[in-house]
């Protein structure tokens, strides 16, 4: 009779399971860096800046970055026993990635977070501290974790501000780039819209079920009904594309960007529309529908704005 000694996987391999399959790093990177320096850009734009990268850019790129592999950590951390039962498949019930990696990145995020925050964005200190103490917040349930569980549709809405609170700091490191720390304006607080609507759409579409198809996973679908959950990605995402046109007309976009949006905003009516009429699993590609919007729309204004200016990189 022989026996099998299960060993554990050294810490950098299971660092790189978590990154392949939890936080794919090659996917989020490039899209963070395109989501970040479209914000920048075109926050300046609006401001009536000259558009250039320094400290206060390079600061909002990172922090972007490990915001979103903190909030990840965050949202891994609170379903690390639940996932054991919901989905077994997943690095993390699979055994291959331990609770204490997980805590080590979230301390490594923290701590990157903190100290360049502290040493180069001094400008943006007042509101980087109201995001992290807010994120963390959501993390510690608001210190009433049991209410939250007991509630779902609660929880729901006291986390979706999440990306509202995180932009908001991002956009302020961009009004803190060049010489003058620039106002925020209402224009400004469009440009948050269009930059959050998205992510907020994304958030509920990959919370939503085909009819028939509901576990006793919490979804939105599932505590509101399919159709009334549908409603309001697809709102987002048409109202992020109108207020996008809204921006590239104040911004002066050349023509080509309006036959870009007229071909999203189509895509959209057409996939949220048909999942409305018939609400299959087979129709369910909300979540990658919101996902290919969100991200070219960004692309669609980074690049035609930079068609109608310049870059100066002063760091």
């Amino acid at each position: 009779m022989t026996s099998t000694t299960v060993t554990s996987k050294p810490y950098l391999q299971r660092l790189w399971i978590y990154s392949k399959e939890m936080f794919p790093v090659l996917i989020y990177l490039p899209y963070v860096i395109a989501l970040y320096l479209g914000m920048n850009f075109l926050t300046q734009a609006v401001s009536g800046q000259e558009i250039i990268i320094d400290t206060y850019g390079i600061v909002g790129m990172i922090s972007a970055f490990f915001v979103m592999l903190q909030m990840r950590t965050f949202d891994d951390l609170k379903d690390f026993d639940l996932d054991k039962d919901l989905f077994p498949w997943r690095a993390t019930a699979r055994g291959d990635v331990k609770k204490s990696d997980i805590f080590s990145l979230m301390y490594i995020s923290i701590g990157v977070l903190i100290i360049i925050n502290l040493l180069f964005g001094q400008k943006t200190i007042v509101i980087f501290v109201i995001m992290m103490v807010y994120t963390i917040m959501t993390y510690k349930w608001f210190f009433a974790e049991q209410y939250h569980r007991d509630r779902p549709f609660f929880t729901m809405i006291t986390h979706q501000p999440i990306p509202w609170v995180i932009n908001f700091y991002l956009i302020h490191t961009a009004l803190a780039s060049g010489g003058t720390y620039q106002a925020f304006t209402g224009e400004h607080w469009i440009l948050l819209l269009i930059f959050t609507l998205p992510v907020t759409a994304w958030e509920v579409s990959r919370k939503i079920r085909a009819v028939g198809n509901e576990t006793h996973y919490e979804t939105f679908s599932l505590l509101i009904g399919t159709r009334t959950a549908t409603i309001i990605p697809f709102i987002a995402l048409l109202l992020s594309g109108a207020l996008g046109i809204y921006i590239a007309n104040l911004l002066g976009l050349s023509e080509s960007f309006y036959g870009g949006m007229v071909i999203l905003i189509s895509y959209v009516c057409f996939i949220y529309g048909r999942f409305l009429v018939y609400p299959t699993k087979k129709n369910n590609i909300l979540t990658n529908t919101a996902m290919i919007f969100t991200t070219l729309l960004f692309a669609n204004l980074l690049v035609h704005l930079l068609m109608n200016t310049g870059v100066e990189v002063n760091l």
